[in-house]
Parts: structure tokens; C-alpha cells; sequence
């Protein structure tokens, strides 16, 4: 029964996850518990679950007598702070996992292979398909999870694993469409950062994880300026 409960609670907070990764809800909107467990037919308990763990990620916030609400986009600050702290923790567990090279170099081969699969997918969909989009945003964590599963420290994981949340919130600056979507680019530095490895260049891959850290940096800019503009 607890087994099941926890996976009740992982399939909510998913749902309520993709309606805040699709912008349903304006910035500031409340979110009724009583409300989301009638519209996704389950009792309230799994989604205060939820509501607690998403608060957790920093996609809403729990206001008094008001109780949860959509929290505001990630601005221009917090998305360089978040990408700063991703170079800082990701160099870290790159360079760590060179120490099991093989292993490191198939892994970041597969999940590079699943990217590129699921971005063919995308270009052959019906523009605006959020669960491939959403495909795409899972794929692209899993690239750079690999390198933590190799650097075998429990407390990077765990540090990787909030920031992993907090990325959640960048990526709903993405919301403009087709126009703002960079998948294909980000697969792109991808390739770099996998080629410099197969060639046990473990500065250069380093180096490449930056530049596509910046880039990510460069290019989600000027859509966080448009929402500080539209709020």
C-alpha cells in the first residue's frame, strides 16, 4: 500500500508538473488541493504530496491564507546564479567520472543516441507537442546525469538532484513554441562535450561543458527578458 501511495503521489506531481511546464496557470494563480484532486480524480492527499514537493523545486510557493500559488518565472539574476552553479557542480562530477572512462564514454554515447531520437521524433510531430517537447527536456537531463552516476559522491548526486528541480523553472521560459526551441543546438554541444571525452581530453570536455552551460545561459535570456516584460 505505501508503494503505491508513493507512486500515486510521483504520477500527480508529474501531471500538475507538465500543466506548470505548459504555463496553464498565470504566475500568482492559486492552485485549490481540493480543486486538482476533483479535476485529476484522486482524494487530496497526493496532491498536497505534491504541492510540498513542488514547493520544494521552486515552482510554487505556499502564501498564507491563500495556501499554494504558481511562483514566478526565474529572472535574469536567478538564471545566472543556477548556471553558474550547474558549471560548478557538473565540472565537478565530469571530472570525477573520467576516473571510470569506458563506462563514462558508452553511457554519454547511449544517451546521446536517445537525444537524437527523440528530437527526430519532434521533427516529424505536429508543431507544439508538449510530451515530446517534454521527451526532449528529460533526454537532455539524462545526458548530463551521466556524468554523476559516474563520479560515484552521493553528495554531488544529491546537490545535482536540487538543481535538477530548479532547472525545472528555467525551462518554462521555453513556453514561446517552436520559435524559442533549441533542442537540435543543445544536442549540438553535446556532441562536443562527448567528442572531447572519447578522446580522454578531460580539460577540453570540461571546457565544452562550459561553453554549453554559457550558451544555455546566452540563449534563455532574452526570453526571461520578454516575461519580466509581459509580467
Amino acid at each position: 500500500m505505501a508503494i503505491r501511495r508513493q507512486v500515486l503521489r510521483d504520477e500527480v506531481e508529474e501531471l500538475i508538473l507538465q500543466r506548470l511546464l505548459e504555463n496553464r496557470w498565470e504566475p500568482g494563480a492559486r492552485l485549490s488541493i481540493d480543486g486538482l484532486a476533483r479535476d485529476l480524480e484522486v482524494s487530496p492527499t497526493p496532491v498536497r504530496e505534491a504541492m510540498v514537493s513542488l514547493e520544494r523545486s521552486g515552482l510554487v510557493e505556499y502564501v498564507a491564507l491563500r495556501g499554494y500559488v504558481v511562483a514566478p518565472m526565474l529572472d535574469e539574476r536567478h538564471m545566472v546564479e543556477l548556471l553558474d552553479a550547474r558549471r560548478v557542480v557538473e565540472s565537478a562530477a565530469l571530472g570525477r567520472a573520467f576516473e571510470r572512462w569506458d563506462a563514462l564514454v558508452a553511457d554519454l554515447e547511449a544517451a546521446h543516441r536517445d537525444h537524437a531520437a527523440v528530437l527526430a521524433r519532434i521533427d516529424a510531430a505536429d508543431a507544439g507537442d508538449y510530451s515530446l517537447v517534454n521527451e526532449h527536456f528529460q533526454a537532455d537531463w539524462a545526458f548530463h546525469h551521466v556524468f554523476f552516476q559516474h563520479a560515484e559522491n552521493r553528495y554531488l548526486g544529491t546537490m545535482v538532484e536540487n538543481l535538477r528541480t530548479h532547472t525545472h523553472r528555467m525551462r518554462q521560459t521555453w513556453s514561446g513554441g517552436p520559435a524559442a526551441f533549441d533542442g537540435h543546438i543543445a544536442h549540438q554541444e553535446h556532441e562536443l562535450i562527448l567528442e572531447r571525452v572519447r578522446q580522454h581530453n578531460h580539460d577540453g570536455a570540461i571546457a565544452a561543458l562550459g561553453n554549453h552551460l554559457d550558451a544555455v545561459l546566452a540563449r534563455s535570456r532574452p526570453l526571461a527578458a520578454e516575461n519580466d516584460e509581459s509580467a
